[in-house]
C-alpha cells in the first residue's frame, strides 16, 4: 500500500492555501496558450481534410457520450476532491463501487449504438459508439487516481498529462484524416486522448485500491465481531463513505438531467436536418464555447480544491469566490465579445469557406455562452459547498425549460434551435444564480460585483471595435493580419476601460500583488 497520507492531507493554513491556489491557477493558465495553439491548429487542419458531414456524424454520438460522462463514476471523483478528510478505505470503496456502476453504464452505451444508427439512419454509428465506449471506459478506470492528484493540487502534473495527451491524439487524428479515413479520424482523436490520459494517471499516482474491499452491508452483518474501538472506526468510515455516495449521487443526477436539456439541441438538429446541418451546428457550438472552456475547465479543478478547503471559514470562502469569479469573467467575456464582432474572419481563417454558413448560428451561440457563464459557475459554488442535493433540484427546473425552448425553435430549423437555446439560457441564468446563493455565504452583491466590470468593459470594447471594423477592412485586406490588428486594438480598449471603472485600478493592483507574492514563495 502506498503512503496514503500524502493524498489524504487537506488541512492547510489560509496563507498556504492562497499560495497553492495562485500557483495552481498560474500553472493552468500557463498551459492554455499551448492548448490553444494545438486546438486551433488541429481544427484548421482537420476542417480542411474532413467534411462537415463527417463532423456531423461524430456529433450524433456526442450527446450519448455526454450523458455517459455525466453518469460515470457516480460523481465520486468530485466527492473525493471535496471531502475534508479521506481514508484509504473510502478511496477504495469509491473505486470499486464506481467500477461496477461504470461497467453497467458502458454496457448500456454499447447497446444504444444500434438505436442511434436507426434513429439517425446512419448504419456506421453502431461501430462508432462501440469504439468510443472503449475509450470512455479506459478513462473511468483512472478517475480515482486523477481525483487524488487534484486533491494534492498537483496541477502542474495534470496539465502536463493533458497537453501531452492532446498532442498525441491530434497527431493521430491528422494522420488518419490525411490517409482519408474521414470521420474515423475524429473518433480516433477522442479515444487516443482518453487512453493516454488513463495510462498516465495510473503511472503518476502510486495509490492502488485495496483488494480486500467488502460491501458495506457485509460490514454491518459482522459488527458484533468487532471490538468497540474498531466498531466505532468502521462506523465513522462507513458514514463518511455514505456521505460521499450521497454527494456523488446528487451531483450525478444533476449532471444527467441538465445534459439532457443541454444536448437536446444537437439531437433535434441531427434528426430534423441531417448530418451536414449538424456538422455546421456542432462546430459553431464548440467554437462558441471554446474561450469559456479553455478557461473554465482548467480553473474548475483549482477552484473546487481551493474553495472546498476554504468553505469552513465563510469570510475566506467569500474572498476566494470573488477572486475566482472575477478572474473567469474578466477573461471569458472579452473573448466572447471579440468573437462576436469578428465571427466571419475567425471562421474563414480557422475552418475555410465551406464553414461560412455557420456564422449566424455561431453568433447566437456566442450570446448564449456569454450569458450562460453566470449560470455555469454556480457549479463551483454547489460542489465546493457540498450543496449537490440543491443543485439537483435546480436541474429539475432547468431541463424542461431548455427542452421546451429548443423544441419550439425546431420549427425554424438549425437556426431556430440555436435561437431557442439562446432564449432558454437567457431566461434561466438570473434565477439560477438567485437559487444557488440562497444557502451560501456569498451574496448577490459579491456575485454581480464580479460580473459587471467584465460585462461593461467587454460590451463597450465590442461596440468600439465594430465601429472601426469597416475602416480596418479598407486599410487591411489580408484577413489574418486584420484579425491580429483587431485583437490588439480590442485588448487595449478593454484593459483601458477596465482600469478606469470603479474598482478597476484596485483589482489590477491586487492581481499584480498576488503574482509578486507567488513569485517570492515559489
Amino acid at each position: 500500500m502506498s503512503n496514503f497520507e500524502q493524498y489524504a492531507q487537506a488541512n492547510t493554513s489560509d496563507a498556504d492555501l492562497k499560495r497553492r491556489s495562485l500557483q495552481s491557477g498560474l500553472v493552468t493558465f500557463a498551459a492554455q496558450p499551448i492548448k490553444l495553439v494545438m486546438g486551433i491548429g488541429a481544427t484548421a487542419i482537420l476542417a480542411r481534410l474532413v467534411t462537415p458531414t463527417d463532423f456531423g456524424l461524430l456529433a450524433m454520438v456526442t450527446p450519448l457520450l455526454s450523458l455517459v460522462d455525466s453518469l460515470s463514476n457516480l460523481g465520486l471523483e468530485t466527492a473525493t476532491v471535496q471531502q475534508q478528510d479521506l481514508t484509504h478505505r473510502q478511496a477504495s470503496d469509491a473505486f470499486w463501487i464506481s467500477l461496477k456502476f461504470n461497467l453497467l453504464v458502458i454496457s448500456l452505451m454499447v447497446a444504444m449504438g444500434p438505436v442511434l444508427a436507426w434513429f439517425y439512419g446512419q448504419k456506421g454509428l453502431s461501430t462508432v459508439t462501440f469504439t468510443m465506449a472503449v475509450g470512455a471506459f479506459s478513462l473511468c478506470l483512472s478517475f480515482q487516481h486523477k481525483a487524488l492528484l487534484k486533491r494534492q493540487m498537483r496541477f502542474n502534473l495534470l496539465m502536463t498529462i493533458e497537453v501531452v495527451s492532446i498532442a498525441i491524439a491530434t497527431l493521430c487524428a491528422i494522420l488518419a484524416a490525411w490517409l482519408g479515413l474521414g470521420y474515423w479520424a475524429l473518433v480516433l482523436q477522442v479515444i487516443v486522448m482518453q487512453m493516454v490520459q488513463s495510462i498516465a494517471y495510473w503511472l503518476t499516482c502510486d495509490w492502488r485500491p485495496s483488494y480486500n474491499w467488502q460491501p458495506l452491508r457485509r460490514d454491518r452483518a459482522k459488527r458484533h465481531q468487532h471490538l468497540p474501538k474498531e466498531t466505532a472506526n468502521n462506523n465513522l468510515e462507513e458514514n463518511a463513505t455514505n456521505t460521499m455516495l450521497s454527494y456523488g449521487a446528487n451531483l450525478t443526477g444533476f449532471r444527467f438531467i441538465t445534459r439532457i436539456g443541454m444536448q437536446m439541441d444537437h439531437i433535434l438538429v441531427g434528426y430534423i436536418s441531417g448530418a451536414t446541418a449538424l456538422g455546421f451546428y456542432d462546430v459553431a457550438y464548440r467554437w462558441a464555447y471554446f474561450p469559456f472552456i479553455q478557461i473554465y475547465t482548467p480553473l474548475f479543478d483549482v477552484v473546487i480544491s481551493s474553495l472546498s478547503r476554504a468553505y469552513a471559514d465563510p469570510l475566506t470562502y467569500r474572498r476566494y469566490c470573488r477572486w475566482a469569479l472575477m478572474s473567469l469573467f474578466a477573461l471569458c467575456m472579452p473573448a466572447l465579445a471579440f468573437l462576436y464582432v469578428t465571427a466571419k474572419d475567425v471562421l474563414l481563417i480557422l475552418l475555410g469557406e465551406q464553414w461560412l454558413p455557420a456564422i449566424p448560428i455561431f453568433r447566437l451561440l456566442l450570446v448564449a455562452t456569454s450569458v450562460g457563464t453566470m449560470y455555469r459557475v454556480t457549479k463551483w459554488l454547489y460542489i465546493s459547498s457540498g450543496q449537490t442535493q440543491r443543485q439537483l433540484r435546480w436541474g429539475l427546473i432547468h431541463t424542461p425549460v431548455m427542452i421546451a425552448s429548443v423544441s419550439i425553435g425546431a420549427h425554424w430549423g438549425a437556426y431556430g434551435i440555436a435561437m431557442g437555446y439562446m432564449v432558454g439560457m437567457c431566461l434561466l441564468t438570473y434565477p439560477s444564480v438567485v437559487f444557488c446563493l440562497q444557502v451560501l455565504p456569498l451574496t448577490m452583491t459579491d456575485f454581480f460585483g464580479a460580473v459587471w466590470p467584465a460585462a461593461i468593459a467587454s460590451s463597450l470594447s465590442a461596440l468600439t471595435l465594430f465601429s472601426i471594423t469597416p475602416l480596418l477592412s479598407t486599410l487591411i485586406t489580408y484577413s489574418l493580419l486584420k484579425l491580429c490588428v483587431q485583437a490588439i486594438f480590442f485588448g487595449i480598449i478593454y484593459c483601458t476601460i477596465w482600469f478606469f471603472l470603479p474598482g478597476g485600478k484596485q483589482s489590477a493592483t491586487q492581481a499584480i500583488a498576488n503574482l509578486k507574492q507567488l513569485s517570492r514563495k515559489t
